[in-house]
């Protein structure tokens, strides 16, 4: 049994317990034993006098291997930014450079604590190689869309998914342990470029197979006229009225919901995955999660892509939560720092169907764990209430280690696996590729 000897364990499980001067058994990369007495058992005892350990994070919506794109086009609407610049740019890159760009993507989301991510974009097969490298955790969903060309099908799209399903089964074949770090979800882009058809059969399948669904919705004001306008109904209305809904879905942004949409996510148990600063930073607006709360909807919280956040960094974007709700409702008491800290946790397991298994600090979960040194935030003291001084106080500095499966994979500012700084210069390789092709 391998052991952790931490001052303080913040578990956010059911009963949020807070515990102090625990040990913290790990035995097959499972938390087999939380003790105040040392384990007579111990191979090993990591002492972590003044260090927090919390569950690791959870990114409930991202597009890792953006990171390449960072900074390409700022300041401009979601649309314009799609098209104009991020399309023609996606479309200069090769299965090598999304693998390269995850590489680095899930390096930046290791050094804020983040342990597993819910990820959506394309050459799926790589970033499921970078995800087994780095020895973290993935939903991973192939992005398909069939109203963005006349080559594009709804079987064609729907191939392309199972195809890399069984690449999957493929991988989880040869290592059955990879079965509890990659895992399989569907993912339409979005009700504006996917037919009726295509969500049919993708509800349909994900419900038979038993599999979730990762689905931007609701994300502009743009985007719901223009469902308006098709269809009569709301995005989300809309989705009901073709079945597309279920406690299975995965909707990323929802920042223009109606009060009947929200009766109806609430109905559904449909998840939400908030993405604060992208929808800040494309002016997209800011999504009502206060109201959600209200109808029980669980909310969890995600960075978007690093083209347009433009970082990966969970301690960021749980601070902008907290506040930017406040602020907009004029209201100090909603959205607590407690409420955060769950949406990057627990909440982000419970969205993507992983809540037996990751989330929480309790025995015969994973051991994903991050340990924080607040002696290496200078905001973080003096000691006080430890969801506020998480969320509000302190920043990626503060995270000294991660495990994840009872492994660490990262340690004093460096991933284990990984050679950051060539790998540093590659991506910088292929950025400069990109914007030569789009100036030629």
């Amino acid at each position: 049994m391998y052991v952790l000897h931490p001052s303080l364990v913040v578990t956010m499980d059911k009963n949020m317990r807070i515990l102090r001067d625990v040990y913290l058994g790990i035995t097959n990369g499972v938390i087999s034993e939380i003790s105040k007495e040392k384990p007579k058992d111990a191979e090993e005892i990591v002492e972590l006098p003044g260090r927090i350990i919390i569950p690791g994070l959870i990114n409930a919506h991202t597009h890792v291997a953006m990171v390449i794109l960072r900074g390409l086009k700022d300041d401009v609407d979601l649309m314009t930014w799609l098209n104009k610049y991020i399309f023609p740019a996606e479309a200069c890159l090769n299965a090598d450079d999304v693998y390269y760009g995850s590489l680095y993507g899930i390096s930046e989301m290791l050094s804020s604590g983040i342990t597993t991510f819910n990820e959506m974009y394309y050459f799926m097969e790589k970033i499921a190689q970078a995800t087994i490298e780095t020895g973290v955790r993935s939903v991973l969903s192939l992005g398909i869309l069939d109203l963005v060309s006349e080559d594009r099908t709804p079987e064609k799209e729907i191939k392309k998914a199972h195809d890399f399903l069984g690449n999957l089964e493929k991988l989880w074949n040869i290592d059955k342990k990879l079965k509890e770090r990659l895992f399989f979800a569907y993912g339409p882009h979005a009700p504006y470029t996917c037919s009726e058809e295509l969500l049919r059969r993708v509800a349909e399948l994900a419900k038979k197979k038993k599999v979730r669904v990762h689905i931007h919705l609701s994300e502009t004001k743009s985007e719901v006229q223009q469902i308006k306008e098709k269809t009569g109904k709301t995005p989300i209305q809309y989705l009901e009225s073709i079945g597309f809904l279920g406690e299975n879905v995965m909707a990323a942004h929802v920042v223009w919901p109606t009060e009947n949409d929200l009766q109806i996510l609430s109905h559904y148990k449909v998840n939400v995955l908030h993405n604060p600063i992208s929808n800040l930073k494309l002016a997209s607006g800011i999504a009502p999660i206060d109201k959600m709360f209200s109808y029980n909807i669980n909310v969890a919280l995600g960075t978007d892509g690093a083209a347009s956040n433009n970082r990966l960094d969970m301690f960021r974007e749980m601070h902008l939560a907290a506040l930017i709700h406040k602020g907009n409702n004029l209201d100090p008491k909603i959205v607590s720092a407690r409420e955060v800290l769950k949406m990057a946790t627990i909440n982000g397991a419970r969205a993507l169907g992983l809540e037996n298994q990751i989330g929480s600090i309790e025995i015969n979960k994973f051991a994903d764990l991050v340990v924080l040194n607040a002696k290496k935030v200078i905001s973080a003291w003096p000691k006080h209430d430890i969801y506020s001084r998480i969320v509000y106080a302190m920043d990626r500095n503060a995270v000294e280690r991660v495990m994840v499966d009872g492994k660490w994979v990262w340690v004093e500012g460096k991933p284990i696996n990984i050679n950051i700084e060539s790998l540093r210069e590659r991506i910088q390789e292929i950025r400069d590729h990109i914007e030569h092709e789009i100036a030629t």
